[in-house]
């Protein structure tokens, strides 16, 4: 990293955490270790008493818009973490919005003729105004010279450079804080930011968000209720993606729906059901499925479009999270908490039973009297219980959640009397009677015998191999210490004491030398050197003596 790009650097981190001083988050920066990146005069005011959580949530959403695209998505992605965040917290970043003005059309220009060629010379027409604008790309109608329109998704010139260059500096401050903060190393922040970064990165990459795009085509692709935009590969890039346009109706749009007379009801299951079939069917599925990324071309066809953000789900987790639903829809205590087990969210809690009460009383209230499922209550309060028992919530399933909450609100504006269970369960039912098909079954104990039971032949060679080098006297032992905030500061007060120690009985003996020494006559003058060093000596002794005896 060049000197200049240091400098940057330097300026964007103390930018960061001015914006979130300012904005009164002077004691999470303190919590995390981070004080000392603030002006010395500002530092006995970081602990400065908070305002409610409510109006600290609003300004924690306003200082990641401040902050850019980069924080705005950082912030969508802690939205699924009620592990880290109160639920207040939560519903408040739920509300980033990432919209932008548009790009000046030179920018724009430039960034065609970078991927494609000229606009006039690609397309036989191009609508420079954009249909939206994010932070980080836009979106323009175009018709192909074959006669095809199509919507052009073009991304802003040097974002994936502003993006990396806050990701490193993210990275920094999460890496300097787990060496300060006990409780940053809790929360493995490095970790998270590592992943964070990965993600947004390949969100940038818009030849993925095509094979995204091309993957679901093919999932649905015997499927007549259910249309996905096509691909045009020789118009797309990294950073230019070309689709087929699809013309419908919003899947909120109820003024409009009501006016071409068509069914709600029937409607609201077809989204459901389509949307399910993603996740229960192929495991793979739109991670942001709101209104404007829904649209109905008639009565019994429905279109996805924009994969910028997919949800994937392996067959276990699928299983684990089918059966956990199921679980609570029928307030079958000991199965649900079996299925929380095996997704890792419960591990070794301090007051397992203050948990398993607390978890009752959430299946007690969720679950209506004749079985309907309240997804968005079951979110709100498994986020709650999640920030209250320091439970390590899955991503893939908080973000799950908040697809499901989605369906569900816009199944309930078009039907009243929507139930999500009626239509998942029936839907459930079927992918469970494909899993108990002999192929199914054959294929889960083969995955099986490969992940648990071959590794096994290898047990008496290793237990063998460690028998050895016991006896030999080779056997190695890696340890990791991770140490509080008090320990850590009481070994660094002990090595002080142990170098000014060392440091004050080296005076008084150099002293010692100076005042026993034969000097000439004309160095005898001087010898009150000797005196000076040992005078001064002997006071630090009393002094550090003195420190020592404190706590």
């Amino acid at each position: 990293m060049g000197l200049l790009q240091r400098i940057r650097h330097i300026r964007r981190r103390q930018q960061i955490v001015g914006v979130l001083v300012k904005n009164g988050f002077g004691y999470m920066i303190q919590r995390l270790g981070l004080d000392s990146l603030t002006p010395l005069a500002e530092r006995p005011t970081l602990v400065a008493e908070r305002p409610g959580d409510r109006l600290l949530a609003q300004k924690l959403r306003q200082s990641l818009v401040e902050l850019g695209p980069t924080f705005v998505k950082l912030g969508q992605v802690l939205s699924t973490r009620p592990d880290l965040l109160p639920p207040v917290y939560i519903e408040e970043l739920e509300r980033l919005q990432d919209k932008v003005e548009a790009m000046p059309n030179v920018e724009l220009m430039k960034q065609l003729l970078s991927e494609l060629g000229h606009p006039d010379e690609v397309f036989a027409e191009f609508n420079p105004e954009p249909l939206a604008a994010a932070s980080i790309g836009q979106v323009h109608l175009a018709r192909l010279k074959s006669g095809e329109e199509v919507i052009v998704k073009v991304q802003r010139p040097g974002i994936e450079k502003v993006v990396q260059n806050d990701l490193e500096i993210v990275l920094g401050l999460a890496h300097l804080s787990e060496m300060r903060s006990s409780e940053a190393r809790r929360l493995s922040i490095k970790d998270m930011v590592e992943e964070f970064s990965r993600m947004f990165m390949r969100e940038l990459d818009y030849a993925r968000e095509a094979r995204s795009t091309e993957r679901v085509y093919q999932n649905f692709a015997g499927d007549q209720r259910v249309v996905i935009p096509r691909v045009y590969w020789e118009y797309t890039t990294g950073k230019v993606l070309t689709e087929e346009y699809l013309s419908g109706v919003k899947l909120s749009d109820l003024e409009e729906i009501d006016r071409r007379g068509w069914n709600r009801r029937k409607i609201s299951q077809l989204g459901t059901e389509t949307f399910l079939s993603q996740i229960i069917l192929h495991g793979f599925y739109q991670a942001d499925p709101h209104p404007g990324n829904i649209l109905l071309l008639d009565e019994n066809r429905i279109a996805f479009i924009d994969f910028g953000q997919i949800g994937s789900l392996s067959e276990t987790r699928l299983i684990h999270l089918g059966e956990l639903l199921l679980a609570i829809s029928k307030q079958n205590m000991d199965k649900a908490m079996s299925s929380l087990q095996d997704m890792g969210i419960v591990g070794e809690l301090d007051d397992i039973e203050d948990f398993q009460e607390d978890f009752a009383d959430l299946i007690k209230s969720v679950s209506g009297s004749i079985g309907k499922l309240d997804i968005n209550r079951l979110r709100n309060e498994l986020m709650d219980l999640s920030y209250r028992h320091q439970l390590k919530m899955p991503a893939y399933l908080t973000g799950l959640m908040k697809a499901l909450i989605t369906v569900e609100g816009v199944g309930k504006k078009l039907d009243p009397g929507y139930d999500f269970m009626e239509t998942a369960r029936p839907l459930a039912n079927k992918v469970l009677e494909e899993r108990l098909k002999a192929e199914s079954v054959y294929k889960y104990i083969r995955r099986k015998y490969y992940q648990d039971i071959k590794p096994l032949a290898a047990l008496p060679s290793n237990f063998n191999k460690l028998v050895r080098r016991t006896s030999e006297g080779q056997l190695k032992v890696r340890m990791e210490l991770d140490l509080s905030d008090k320990a850590y500061h009481g070994i660094s007060r002990l090595i002080s004491r142990l170098s000014a120690s060392l440091i004050i009985t080296g005076a008084l003996i150099g002293s010692s030398f100076i005042l026993q020494a034969n000097h000439a006559a004309w160095v005898e003058e001087y010898s009150f050197l000797g005196v000076l060093g040992f005078g001064v000596a002997i006071v630090s002794l009393v002094v550090f003596l003195i420190s020592s005896l404190r706590p």
